[in-house]
């Protein structure tokens, strides 16, 4: 019995258990609970003077009256998850509704943007239409006001007796515009007249401000030291007042001018004075003084207005002719054509026998022309230019140069133009001489000026050309070098194409070049102090090279600079503490010895003598056109030996050769 009762009363408790947990279904353990209980009720009855059992009824109220709780418990807790569920379903349903309002309102201002930005263009425009408005309504009554007084003026004549009177009212109207343009040109000399006057006012103005100065220093008794340099001061700046429209100055400012006002001011200074005259009162003033004067004056006037219009005319046409001829010669391309086209077809221009380019080739102390003739620059006219890199004319019989045959060369008249390239080193000398009329005019000199600047262009023009073919050339020799890399399939044949193209590109005989692997330098027994170029290929049948590899520890300055992994110039092997003849190269020229780095580590190195002047710095000799002497150590050939370097290893890297 007591058994029975306490499985039931075990029952009872998982029962309420689960009723107590929030998954649990609750009629249906209130139902099984219930059960149970009229079970143990039934029990008792029976056994009803038994103590436990009586002990055991009052845990049953006891659990009952529990069970109770926890059904109420869960009833509420069932109310309020389905508050909670509803809440939450509302919530969404306005966080719905707030992502639309949000999209709306966004929309708006950006509506409402769009609406600021017309409304301020539209009160911009509004704006611009009321001053619009304003200006024409002042026109308006500008116009009403005239079309009144033309009214006025139309009913005085309606008054009139018009058929007795229309010929003295058409004369009168013709006077009357006769008298109006006299005046509208009269009015237009006078404000030419008044901007003259105010210029020559600013101008006096500022001379009197430099006497004001002046008399300010000599009142407190400056030096004459002092007194000197404010007159040089002043003579230098009327210097730079009329340097522009003095024809005397034209080679001294070797550049094209403004205007050409040096023709006029070239003039007999009565003609200057008229020709001014013409160009600031116009020519209906003009001819009213000319015709007020005597008849000997209107002669010369009128002989120095058609010998001036002959003279710009002539002045026009051959500036219109050098025109086309420098079109035609910046369409040539070579520089030996160029100078051959300068010779032939400037001659009529200048109205003289030379017209040659003579290019400085430096390095030889020569300057050459289009037909290869080459002379000196130590003597005559030539030498003058050089000396001081400026233009000259020569007026008189004069030498202008000695040939390598040491004959001298004359001219009777000669112009003299320094050509000059891209770092303003004199290139050339642009000669033009013994004209026809025994002397160059200023117009002359002007026009040696304009070619003498376009030459400069060529020039410029012709050495960034032939810099840019070296470039080139020496681009396409390390790609070539970089294919033979390639090709190669065992390290000796690397090395081999590796030696050729080092003496080929650096023109270096003395090469030492290791492979680097571990702690030793690998290379090949060279036999003999120089390469075959034509025949690299064939080297082993000659003996040059031998297919014996050659292991060496790493030791002397090569050592050192894969240590150091950086490149290293010595100018002179045998005072190094860390040079090995049995692996540094023995040379009286400094030698540069070179790293190949991969991944960080050493792959190769090489020894290579430096010289001055490698392929690339004779190649860009070959250009003649002037350079001074590289003094000290060629940069190009270090750059060359760096470039060669990456080319080969990246073979190396490549090919990863044993």
């Amino acid at each position: 019995m007591h058994r029975k009762l306490s499985s039931l009363l075990s029952q009872t408790t998982c029962k309420k258990t689960q009723i107590m947990s929030p998954n649990s279904n609750t009629s249906v353990d209130i139902t099984q609970l219930t059960n149970l209980h009229m079970q143990i009720l039934k029990m008792v009855e029976n056994n009803s003077k038994d103590t436990d059992i009586m002990k055991i009824m009052d845990t049953i109220k006891i659990l009952s009256k529990g069970l109770e709780k926890a059904s109420q418990s869960e009833l509420e807790l069932g109310y309020k998850d389905r508050q909670l569920q509803k809440a939450q379903q509302l919530y969404s349903e306005l966080e719905q509704k707030f992502q639309v309002l949000k999209t709306k309102y966004d929309d708006l201002e950006g509506q409402n943007k769009n609406l600021k930005t017309k409304i301020d263009e539209l009160m911009h425009q509004n704006q611009l239409n009321y001053h619009q408005y304003q200006l024409q309504t002042k026109l308006s009554g500008d116009l009403n006001h005239k079309v009144t007084n033309l009214e006025q003026r139309l009913e005085i004549i309606l008054e009139s007796d018009f058929p007795n009177e229309s010929v003295n009212i058409r004369k009168t109207l013709t006077d009357l515009v006769k008298e109006c343009e006299r005046q509208k040109r009269e009015l237009q000399l006078k404000n030419q007249e008044i901007s003259r006057l105010t210029e020559q006012y600013k101008s006096s103005q500022q001379r009197i401000s430099k006497l004001n100065q002046k008399l300010e220093l000599m009142k407190k008794k400056i030096s004459i030291r002092e007194l000197e340099n404010l007159a040089l001061d002043r003579a230098e700046w009327i210097q730079q007042d009329d340097k522009q429209n003095d024809p005397t100055q034209i080679l001294i400012r070797y550049q094209a001018c403004d205007n050409l006002d040096f023709r006029i001011n070239a003039l007999k200074l009565e003609f200057a004075d008229i020709m001014n005259d013409i160009q600031e009162q116009g020519t209906t003033v003009f001819t009213q003084k000319v015709m007020q004067s005597t008849q000997k004056q209107i002669k010369e006037s009128i002989q120095l207005v058609t010998s001036q219009y002959l003279s710009f005319k002539d002045f026009s046409e051959k500036l219109n002719m050098m025109l086309k001829q420098l079109i035609s010669l910046q369409l040539i391309e070579t520089l030996q054509e160029q100078m051959q086209f300068i010779e032939y077809n400037f001659k009529h221009v200048f109205m003289c026998q030379n017209t040659r380019l003579w290019i400085l080739d430096a390095q030889m102390g020569i300057l050459y022309s289009s037909n290869n003739q080459r002379v000196l620059i130590n003597k005559g006219s030539f030498s003058e230019v050089l000396r001081f890199q400026k233009p000259l004319h020569k007026r008189d019989y004069n030498l202008l140069c000695d040939n390598t045959n040491h004959v001298a060369m004359y001219t009777n008249q000669s112009l003299l133009y320094p050509i000059f390239n891209q770092n303003q080193i004199l290139s050339g000398i642009l000669e033009i001489s013994n004209s026809v009329s025994d002397y160059f005019s200023f117009d002359e000199e002007y026009y040696g000026v304009i070619l003498a600047k376009f030459c400069e262009q060529l020039i410029k023009t012709q050495i960034k050309t032939r810099l840019l073919s070296v470039t080139l050339k020496f681009d396409s020799m390390v790609q070539n070098a970089f294919h033979d890399f390639l090709v190669s399939k065992t390290q000796f044949e690397l090395y081999k194409h590796i030696r050729y193209w080092m003496e080929t590109i650096l023109t270096v005989s003395m090469i030492a070049f290791y492979f680097v692997k571990n702690d030793s330098f690998i290379t090949y027994k060279t036999i003999g102090t120089s390469w075959d170029g034509m025949t690299h290929k064939n080297a082993v049948t000659q003996g040059r090279v031998l297919d014996q590899p050659i292991i060496l520890s790493r030791k002397g300055i090569a050592k050192q600079v894969c240590d150091r992994k950086k490149e290293l110039i010595v100018m002179n092997m045998r005072k190094s503490i860390e040079f090995d003849e049995t692996i540094d190269l023995d040379s009286i020229l400094p030698v540069l010895i070179h790293p190949i780095i991969y991944d960080n580590q050493v792959i190769a190195v090489f020894e290579v003598p430096i010289k001055q002047r490698n392929l690339l710095k004779q190649e860009k000799d070959k250009i003649m056109l002037g350079s001074s002497t590289i003094v000290g150590l060629d940069q190009s050939f270090e750059m060359m030996a760096a470039k060669l370097g990456t080319t080969i290893m990246n073979a190396i890297n490549i090919l990863k050769l044993q």
